[in-house]
Order: structure tokens, then C-alpha cells, then sequence
């Protein structure tokens, strides 16, 4: 690998991914934006089409690896891709933090694949030891891992987000559903760890035909009962909340009381949970 590191100063991920490549004695040469603005701004012109901003400006770091061309961004993303090359981040596991002020997102335990499982709890320890407060997400899949992650003491939150009922666990997720056994532990996990949020989260799901829907109020439903047969707790809270990101094709959707009411049939604790 000939891999170059472009960070800012004062930045925290920028100093955790730096002290685990130095950790791990990878080699790298490094461009930072107060000494080398004019570098570290032509990076990022040449590569905007892969880098993202955020309500803060940039994204640091911003990382390139000559070895097959690779330009990715965020201590989270980078990291995995050190440890486990693309595998984490193929396959969903790792992602963009949509989080910043300390907290990092953009990790999903229900998404990572078979044999990625320590690289994965290493790459959390890391965010955490490095002093990120981690927010991990779940589908319901995965739960064994996720006990281990929550006994390993890395994580600040856990989030469990149903996309629906079980029936659109494959479009929605990549993946089947988790059984009533396996959703069940993990909303077990969720509800005994002090900060956590079980929820219906929607995003658009796509559909047979190739395009973009929103799920229906009638399936918010089934998935309300799919949760409370899991949990065996109709008084469980649980929220319902609709992603912040805009998505191209699709109108927003606004008007959660129709999932509320449905949902309610099988949880009566359910309580909409607006955007920040």
C-alpha cells in the first residue's frame, strides 16, 4: 500500500486514525490542512465525486490508498477498510457517521458478514478508546455479537431499527428476517442497556419493479406485532421514526400519526420520534 492521510487540526478522527495506522506500524505519508491547505484542498477537488461535506464543511480525514485507487473518508470507514480491506464496508456494516460533536455512527452489527466479527469489535474499541461516543445499530440480526459488543463496554447507545415486518426484511436489509427468538434477545439487550431506542424506522424500500416506496401503514402494523410477539411486552415504548436524508424519486414522507395508529394495535406505548 502506498496510502496518504489528509486530516485538519484539532480533530479527533483524525488523530484516532493516525495513532491506530501508526499502531498497527502501516506506513503512510500525511497532508494537513493548516500546513498544507493548498495539497489538501486539490485532493479534494480531484476526488469530490467520492467525498462527501457534512453541515460542518469536509469531512476529515480523507484517505487515499494507490493500491487500486482507493479514496474513502471518516475514521470509521478508513479503519475498517485497514482491517478488513472492503468486506466491512461492502457489506453495509460500516458507513458514513451521520453523527458529529463526539458521537460516530454508521455501524451496524446486524450487517456484519461471517469471519468479519473481531475485526469489527476491534474497530469499535478503537473508536471508543480513541474517545468517540459509539452508536451501534441492529436489525434485530446478529444478537450473539451484539451481547458480545455491549459486554466488551465500547458502546455509548444502542439502536434497534425495524424496517417493517419480516416480509420486507430482503429489500429493505439485504437479508431475511431475524427469528422471534434472535429479535427477541436483541431487544432484550437493547432494553438493558441504558441508552437505547427500539424503533420503527423508515426508509424507502425498494421495490420489484426497481423503484422506491415507503412502507405501507397496513405493514407498520405487522411489523408492530412481529415486535410484540418477540419481546412479549405489548407495554414495551417504541417509537416510529422516518430518515432525515432526502431521497431522489421519492416524495418525504410527513405524516407518521396513520403508522402511529396502526402500530398502536399491538403496542400502545408507540410514540412518534421527531428528527432533530
Amino acid at each position: 500500500m502506498a496510502i496518504t492521510l489528509y486530516k485538519a487540526p484539532n480533530c479527533i478522527r483524525c488523530r484516532i486514525t493516525h495513532e491506530f495506522m501508526d499502531a498497527k506500524g502501516i506506513s503512510y505519508g500525511s497532508y494537513d490542512l493548516e500546513a498544507d491547505k493548498d495539497i489538501v484542498n486539490g485532493f479534494y477537488r480531484a476526488n469530490r465525486k467520492f467525498l462527501h461535506r457534512n453541515e460542518t464543511g469536509v469531512e476529515f480525514p480523507m484517505f487515499h490508498d494507490d493500491d487500486g485507487d482507493v479514496v474513502l473518508q471518516g475514521t470509521g470507514v478508513i479503519i475498517a477498510y485497514l482491517l478488513s480491506g472492503r468486506a466491512l464496508g461492502d457489506a453495509g456494516a460500516v458507513s458514513e457517521s451521520k453523527m458529529l460533536h463526539g458521537w460516530i455512527s454508521g455501524l451496524n452489527v446486524s450487517k456484519v458478514p461471517a469471519g468479519e466479527e473481531d475485526h469489527f469489535a476491534e474497530l469499535l474499541a478503537t473508536l471508543a478508546k480513541g474517545g468517540l461516543q459509539v452508536v451501534l445499530d441492529s436489525d434485530g440480526r446478529r444478537a450473539d455479537l451484539l451481547e458480545r459488543l455491549i459486554n466488551e463496554g465500547c458502546l455509548t447507545r444502542v439502536r434497534v431499527n425495524i424496517p417493517g415486518p419480516a416480509s420486507v426484511y430482503p429489500a429493505a436489509v439485504g437479508g431475511e428476517a431475524p427469528s422471534a427468538e434472535e429479535l427477541g434477545k436483541t431487544i432484550a439487550l437493547a432494553r438493558a442497556f441504558k441508552d437505547h431506542v427500539i424503533r420503527l424506522y423508515l426508509e424507502p424500500i425498494k421495490q420489484a419493479d426497481g423503484s422506491l416506496a415507503w412502507l405501507t401503514p397496513a405493514d407498520a402494523a405487522l411489523a408492530g406485532k412481529m415486535v410484540a410477539q418477540a419481546c412479549g411486552d405489548m407495554l414495551m415504548p417504541f417509537g416510529i421514526q422516518v430518515t432525515a436524508e432526502p431521497v431522489q424519486g421519492v416524495e418525504p414522507l410527513t405524516n407518521l400519526l396513520p403508522y402511529r395508529s396502526k402500530v398502536r394495535s399491538a403496542l400502545p406505548k408507540t410514540d412518534i420520534i421527531k428528527n432533530d
